[in-house]
């Protein structure tokens, strides 16, 4: 089993969603915890990011997490709409 671990921007964003929401995003984490490949790599400077993407509320949501399969930790960086996500994910790396 895989450890989760979420960062504080993703915890500040979850808690802006409904109890509903709220719900849907971890029923979502649960399938990335199954399979931490499932999200689709990302290259440059987000390189070792994943992002996963699903429809929720009429729009897509993206969640960007890293795999560090050493650890067998699931890194939860943000979960947001198309804009201004990859913004929030380059601060992590910078």
């Amino acid at each position: 089993m895989h450890r989760l671990k979420s960062l504080p921007k993703f915890n500040k964003q979850f808690k802006k969603f409904s109890e509903r929401d709220q719900k849907n995003i971890r029923k979502e984490i649960r399938k990335i915890v199954q399979n931490p490949l499932i999200g689709e790599p990302k290259k440059g400077i987000l390189k070792g990011i994943r992002v996963y993407k699903w429809k929720m509320l009429n729009q897509f949501y993206l969640l960007g997490y890293e795999f560090v399969k050493k650890e067998k930790t699931i890194y939860l960086y943000a979960i947001a709409i198309h804009e201004g996500f990859y913004k929030i994910l380059e601060r992590y790396k910078k």
